[in-house]
């Protein structure tokens, strides 16, 4: 199950990752000063901006940077898991996502190092590149995690939790460009390398983190080959256990250290079809067997071959 889920997290982060180089290879050759699909939603943006659109577009930007975003990150880890302290790991691997998302993201920014819009057109302030915008990103990011918490602990309320967080993180986008700082292509790049690094982040989840919803599915795996490779030796005991009827705590043989093994073991010792008698304590004697006959003592113990005490006294009468 893990490793499906895993693939199937994969396939959008490998769909928006080409999708981000591609683009990024575009602006490198022939966008650095906008394509022509930029051009128009800036010239758009320029003519619709009422006072109140303004300070809307600016309100809604300032939730894509600062403490904002990394608060969701720490509420989505919290939600995620139950149990005290699964929650404080499961907090501080959400906030990590959520930074070294945004390191690689640098990365990407210092690589294509794309001029932003002319500053003749800005309604805010702005700073550094511009490819990838950061806003954008970073909030599209903290969405992610805030919908995937939600999806763990409750399908039946993600729907209107994961509605309200996308278009959180779509509005972030927009108004970056509405505002000016930011090519319209910048916001689609934050888009497609939040999806890529969600995607990547999730994949690695499911299929290597046991501790995850569907990543135990891998260890459980795990278990059963070993159970089973255990199982296929013949009197062999546990890995930590040794003799030829004792199973480890890690064990696994025929004649492992549980009431089914110990019931082989002495299915083995005496094979079906041969019958005896039981002592008080628990030690058999067979009976019909080609060795010669003694009595039996009251412990289970045979006594030594020979005519017996009766035998001797008719014998001796």
């Amino acid at each position: 199950m893990s490793r499906g889920r895993g693939r199937r997290a994969g396939i959008p982060a490998g769909a928006a990752l080409l999708g981000l180089v591609v683009l990024a290879v575009l602006v490198l050759r022939h966008g650095k000063g906008g394509f022509a699909v930029d051009a128009d939603v800036r010239a758009w943006a320029l003519a619709h901006r009422p006072a109140v659109g303004v300070a809307t577009a600016r309100a809604v930007t300032a939730t894509g940077t600062g403490p904002f975003p990394y608060l969701l990150a720490l509420l989505a880890g919290w939600l995620a898991v139950r149990g005290g302290r699964r929650k404080v790991w499961a907090a501080g691997v959400a906030v990590a996502v959520l930074g070294c998302g945004q390191a690689v993201r640098y990365g990407v920014l210092e690589s294509v190092a794309r001029p932003r819009p002319p500053v003749d057109g800005w309604a805010t302030h702005a700073d550094g590149w511009s490819f990838p915008s950061g806003h954008t990103s970073t909030s599209a990011i903290a969405a992610g995690l805030v919908a995937a918490a939600v999806l763990l602990r409750s399908r039946r309320a993600a729907g209107p939790v994961v509605a309200v967080a996308g278009c959180w993180a779509v509005a972030v986008g927009l108004s970056r460009a509405y505002l000016g700082v930011h090519w319209f292509t910048d916001v689609i790049g934050g888009w497609l390398f939040a999806t890529a690094w969600l995607g990547a982040c999730a994949w690695a989840a499911l299929r290597f983190l046991p501790g995850t919803r569907y990543g135990a599915a891998l260890g459980e795996r795990r278990r059963k080959k070993e159970g089973e490779g255990g199982g296929k030796g013949s009197g062999r005991g546990g890995d930590d256990g040794g003799g030829d009827d004792g199973g480890g705590d890690d064990g696994g043989g025929d004649d492992g250290g549980g009431p089914a093994g110990s019931s082989r073991a002495l299915r083995r010792a005496h094979p079906t079809g041969t019958s005896g008698s039981t002592s008080p304590s628990g030690f058999t004697s067979p009976s019909g067997s080609t060795s010669p006959s003694g009595s039996t003592g009251p412990s289970g113990f045979t006594s030594p071959t020979g005519p017996s005490s009766t035998s001797r006294a008719s014998g001796s009468a």
